[in-house]
């Protein structure tokens, strides 16, 4: 009986422990989620330290603030700070990271583009049925330019990636030099990444100003299944790993 009675006790308290930890688990979590939202390729953390200081709350405060219906701007006025000062505050602090993301970017683009020519192709020892069909690794123009350098068409350079090939070993055999390619799409991605950039700080200012009277409650779990995705540039998420000119967008991660 007494055996008994300790295996209870010991039941117990490991149920207990158990939920404690549970508890620290969510807690820890909450204090480091972060709330992201943006508009046409603006995308920024709601609970930035600009913001935090401007409304006097911690992030977990704010985040619930936000999803309970009350707008930064209303916080921020509660807390005896300046709507307008706070935003001009954030676009500044948000065309700098965009700037920083962009020629991030562009410092690795030849690396990254002569990557994916070279491994571009199919694993040929899967069962043909079984390989999953190759897309263009690029967009736009830059396709064109594989396109040409190649020899091919879509449905043509498509069947070659199936069959084990890459696109450097394609344009090879069309006689073609690799490394003026390497250059030629790093020029062309070089560029669009640019006008990209300077079309994104255009629109910082409105789309900051309007966060300001956003009402964001919903907005997260309406919008849950934009989340996840491969991140990038030009689409949603896309090739080259900033966001881009998609709308409205919002996402919950834990830092």
């Amino acid at each position: 009986m007494k055996r008994k009675s300790i295996l209870i006790v010991l039941a117990l308290v490991s149920l207990l422990a158990g939920g404690v930890f549970a508890h620290d688990d969510d807690s820890s979590y909450m204090r480091h989620m972060v709330m992201r939202w943006g508009q046409h390729g603006v995308m920024f953390d709601l609970t930035s330290s600009i913001v935090l200081e401007a409304t006097g709350l911690d992030a977990p405060q704010l985040r619930e603030s936000l999803l309970d219906g009350a707008t930064l701007a209303e916080l921020i006025t509660a807390n005896g700070s300046d709507p307008a000062q706070t935003s001009a505050e954030l676009a500044t602090q948000i065309s700098e990271q965009i700037q920083a993301e962009s020629q991030s970017r562009i410092a690795g683009l030849a690396d990254w583009i002569s990557e994916a020519l070279q491994h571009s192709h199919v694993d040929k020892r899967r069962w043909r049925w079984s390989r999953p069909v190759p897309r263009l690794p690029f967009g736009g123009e830059m396709n064109g330019i594989v396109l040409e350098a190649a020899g091919m068409d879509a449905g043509e350079l498509r069947s070659a990636l199936m069959d084990g090939s890459s696109i450097a070993q394609l344009i090879e055999a069309n006689e073609g030099d690799v490394a003026q390619v390497v250059d030629a799409l790093t020029t062309q991605a070089t560029d669009e990444i640019n006008a990209a950039t300077s079309a994104r700080l255009e629109r910082v200012e409105g789309v900051v100003s309007k966060a300001m009277e956003r009402d964001f409650s919903g907005v997260f779990e309406r919008m849950s299944k934009f989340r996840r995705g491969g991140r990038g540039f030009f689409g949603f998420w896309n090739s080259f790993g900033m966001h881009s000119d998609a709308g409205e967008a919002a996402e919950v991660e834990g830092a």
